[in-house]
């Protein structure tokens, strides 16, 4: 099969946190489309935190784009070129919380169909109340650790929607939420 080519591209508008593009393209078949994507200026990170009691640290977080409340874990963009020190502060900032034990789980992509947006997922671990100035600009209603199972449940039962979210804490219990004991 042959790959696809790229004829021409276009950057049609940029904020500060994306992207869009319309590239004119060949696909696979040799045939002409325009083909238009979103992408992220700065990579994004999502953490799953967890307490001592293998509890996860969700919080509500207006969506203008579904007028809606939605339950996510922490989440948010990584300025800086290193991940980790995003993600470190983004749950400072958005949660009061910091942690000394970060597992770094993947990088996994969004919307693959529509656009180029990675996010990386971390594992905080035995997090705790920290020391430091939270975002103003967050449109975060309230947060509390709940266990896994009655996450769980909230995903069964629609209350816990957003996708890569989802994800992140899949990961997370893919390595092990609470650290084995040798």
């Amino acid at each position: 099969m042959a790959k696809w080519r790229t004829l021409s591209s276009q950057k049609v508008y940029e904020t500060p946190w994306m992207r869009v593009h319309r590239n004119e393209v060949l696909n696979q078949n040799g045939k002409q489309l325009t083909y238009s994507f979103v992408e992220l200026c700065n990579p994004s990170v999502f953490i799953v935190a967890v307490n001592a009691q293998g509890q996860i640290y969700l919080q509500r977080n207006y969506r203008y784009t579904l007028d809606k409340n939605m339950w996510e874990v922490p989440a948010g963009f990584a300025d800086e070129q290193n991940v980790l020190t995003g993600a470190k502060r983004e749950l400072l900032e958005e949660t009061g919380l910091a942690s000394d034990d970060w597992t770094e789980l993947g990088t996994l992509y969004q919307a693959n169909g529509i656009g180029n947006i990675p996010f990386t997922a971390f594992l905080a671990r035995n997090v705790q109340a920290a020391s430091g100035s939270r975002d103003p600009d967050e449109d975060i209603s309230s947060g509390k650790f709940v266990d896994p199972a009655t996450i769980e449940a909230m995903i069964r039962q629609g209350e816990f929607i957003e996708s890569a979210h989802i994800a992140a804490l899949y990961l997370a219990r893919l390595h092990g939420l609470k650290k084995e004991k040798h």
